[in-house]
């Protein structure tokens, strides 16, 4: 009989990467479900995949109330051989009500505000939080280092391969796919503007830029704005947010990854997921030389690493389009095979979740736990 595993989760199923992939891929191993908000949007289908929802309605502390308590009830009312929850705050209330209960709580980042007091109170907050969890999960072991962690488990960052098939680069088609929020990627946009006024003549050739993703704030605005005001519309396109299951066809389109993220404390130990996804696509990448980057680029066989302004993506930019023949869409492709979603879950994750299953050791704070037991449950 297969396992049941519980994935608690706030974002809604099918717009969380991570999680997603941990559910397509586990779901003919384990008897998955997945628990998380309703945003209100398009509900993705999987099948063989219990997927459960909790209502949004209310002000942030009622509906952040609700959370926690359909959370707690469900493992209550359900036995679980694990609860994998990807870390929110107050995570750890949870863990504290349900003696007894194997529980692995999964850090995806860290975090990622423009305010740096804001971010050591969440950084904070999340240490202490993982002393209610014997079982951690972490992204990345620089991730892990920042945040004073000991004992976890490495689960990597994966990626899809979009596109199988062999790139020609006799045009350029660079491609942007990932959230606008905080990536200040205006700077990108203004470095490839910069590159086409200045190649020269000789150099030219038929270049596009599509732009997928959008954010709560005014970035696309921004970005659209300055496309407009520099008659840039025939050259770059922004298409606003694409769900993961319908990229394929504009991975095909593209021959030119651009994996853009500022170069701050709280990004420099985050991994982008796109990185992977364009080099496991067959794409050579642009990509700003964070730490995690520059871990994935090691080779100028695939790509180039860029400082986070206009100048240096314009620079980037050049270099690819003067090196363009150097690439090879299946040799990078096969480079960094082993960050396949599937071989991350089934080869890192899955062998974890099977000795976590077969250890259910009860843990302590059950003391704690009595302070808590008469507010969320009742």
């Amino acid at each position: 009989m297969k396992k049941k595993v519980l994935i608690v989760n706030r974002a809604q199923y099918g717009y969380h990467v991570d999680p997603y992939k941990y559910c397509e891929y586990l779901k003919d191993k384990f008897n998955i479900t997945h628990i998380g908000w309703d945003y209100g949007l398009q509900k993705v289908q999987s099948e063989g995949i219990t997927v459960k929802y909790i209502s949004r309605q209310g002000n942030k502390i009622a509906r952040y109330y609700r959370f926690l308590k359909e959370v707690n009830k469900e493992i209550r009312t359900n036995e679980y051989d694990v609860i994998f929850m990807i870390y929110f705050a107050a995570s750890s209330l949870i863990r504290l009500l349900n003696q007894g209960k194997t529980f692995n709580i999964d850090i995806r980042t860290a975090a990622d505000t423009k305010n740096r007091v804001r971010n050591y109170l969440k950084d904070l907050l999340l240490k202490v939080e993982c002393t209610a969890f014997k079982n951690i999960t972490i992204v990345s072991e620089s991730l892990a280092e920042s945040l004073a962690l000991k004992n976890y488990h490495f689960l990597p960052l994966g990626g899809e391969c979009f596109y199988s098939g062999v790139k020609s680069y006799s045009k350029l088609h660079l491609l942007y796919v990932g959230t606008l929020e905080n990536r200040n990627l205006i700077e990108c946009i203004k470095g490839f503007h910069a590159y086409l006024k200045n190649v020269r003549e000789k150099d030219k050739i038929e270049t596009l830029f599509t732009i997928i993703g959008d954010s709560p704030g005014t970035e696309l605005h921004e970005i659209n704005e300055y496309i407009g005001r520099n008659n840039l519309s025939e050259v770059i396109r922004t298409l606003g947010y694409i769900h993961n299951y319908r990229l394929h066809r504009f991975f095909e389109e593209a021959n030119i990854g651009v994996s853009f993220v500022p170069m701050t404390k709280y990004y420099d130990n985050q991994p982008p997921t796109k990185t992977y996804e364009y080099l496991l696509s067959g794409l050579p990448v642009i990509a700003t030389k964070t730490k995690e980057n520059s871990k994935i680029l090691t080779n100028g066989d695939c790509g180039v690493l860029i400082d986070d302004n206009a100048g240096s993506f314009a620079a980037g930019l050049k270099k690819i389009a003067v090196n363009r023949e150097i690439f090879n869409s299946e040799q990078i492709r096969n480079s960094y095979r082993e960050n396949l979603w599937s071989n991350i879950v089934l080869n890192k994750l899955k062998p974890y979740l099977d000795k976590l299953s077969n250890n259910n050791i009860p843990s302590v704070h059950k003391e704690i736990s009595s302070i808590y037991e008469n507010t969320v449950c009742n």
